[in-house]
């Protein structure tokens, strides 16, 4: 456990004052592999501010030559990943009536993948836990555990102990899951593109997974057709928290490569997608987008009826994936 919590560092940053660092002062890009498939080949790179929470730093994006998933190069510090999440980041609330829709579509697709006899389901990237509690709800019988980062480690039980929160370093939620069994189901919903070592972290959660376990999740699609409509302002760059942006050649690539087979990825029905990237239009540069008041929901509504045009283009803005994990395919 020593040697993981050194390790996890890569994968989360440790929380600190917020760090102004435009862009002539990062790094300058280095030849690192790429995340999703391991080329090194990198054609072009795209400099994106933060146009949500008016974060004063400047992410600059390689793009994969052969699957053309981007993500951050150079990787933002420890010092700085933690420093890019403000305490109003939208997804620590229960949010609204919007919110509320989405953890009825999630839940929903989890009860196609859980199996009937009672499994472990866990949440990695879990927010405060609100749709845990609410699949502990409609689901019951199984365990659910939730992980998000945190300096100080805890655990907090919801739902009358049915849902267990670990708020920690990954060390934390290996030593739950060792406690627990095998993991039946692993949920990683808009996470997966946030860790700035995405290989690491699914790695180090291999040995805990079931024969035939589930990994399911929701991400943004860095081949799609919101991105090239939006370019540097598209959503699914959520810079600087967005560190790798897979594609879907990337993501199927990426899941092979830690042993998940029968991999399907469609498009999915997420419109608050593109009403972010609708928000940041009439800024100049960095900016703040509002998720809440008659503003909002008007762009909301808008996006909504623009989805069908997305989905049926063959290249949606965001994409659902699902994996089953076998053993011995890394």
């Amino acid at each position: 456990m020593t040697t993981m919590t050194n390790l996890e560092l890569k994968a989360f940053g440790a929380h600190e004052m917020s760090v102004r660092t435009p862009l002539d002062e990062v790094d300058a890009p280095t030849s690192s592999p790429c995340p999703a498939c391991g080329a090194t080949s990198i054609p072009r790179f795209v400099s994106v501010p933060d146009h949500e929470y008016a974060v004063a730093y400047v992410a600059r994006y390689a793009r994969c030559g052969m699957c053309k998933t981007e993500y951050q190069n150079p990787m933002p510090s420890e010092s700085q990943l933690g420093s890019f999440y403000p305490p109003t980041y939208h997804s620590m609330s229960n949010g609204g009536w919007l919110m509320e829709k989405r953890r009825a579509m999630r839940v929903a697709r989890l009860k196609k993948l859980v199996a009937p006899k009672p499994s472990v389901i866990v949440d990695y990237g879990c927010g405060n836990g609100s749709f845990l509690v609410a699949a502990a709800r409609h689901l019951p019988g199984h365990r659910y555990i939730g992980f998000e980062y945190s300096e100080a480690p805890e655990s907090v039980l919801l739902a009358e102990g049915k849902v267990t929160i670990v708020r920690g370093q990954l060390p934390h939620l290996l030593a739950e899951l060792a406690a627990v069994g095998e993991v039946g189901v692993l949920i990683m919903n808009h996470v997966v593109e946030h860790l700035p070592d995405p290989s690491f972290v699914l790695s180090a959660l291999a040995p805990y997974l079931a024969e035939g376990s589930i990994f399911d999740g929701q991400t943004p699609n860095a081949d799609s057709l919101e991105h090239r409509l939006f370019g540097s302002r598209w959503s699914g760059y959520h810079a600087p928290r967005h560190t790798v942006v897979f594609s879907r050649q990337g993501l199927n690539r990426f899941m092979e490569r830690h042993g998940y087979v029968d991999i399907s990825i469609r498009g999915a029905f997420n419109p608050a997608g593109v009403a972010v990237s609708l928000a940041t239009l009439p800024q100049r540069a960095e900016g703040l987008v509002v998720r809440k008041g008659p503003a909002w929901f008007a762009l909301v509504a808008l996006a909504a009826g623009l989805m069908p045009l997305d989905l049926i283009s063959g290249l949606p803005g965001m994409i659902n994936f699902v994996g089953r994990f076998k053993r011995g395919q890394q």
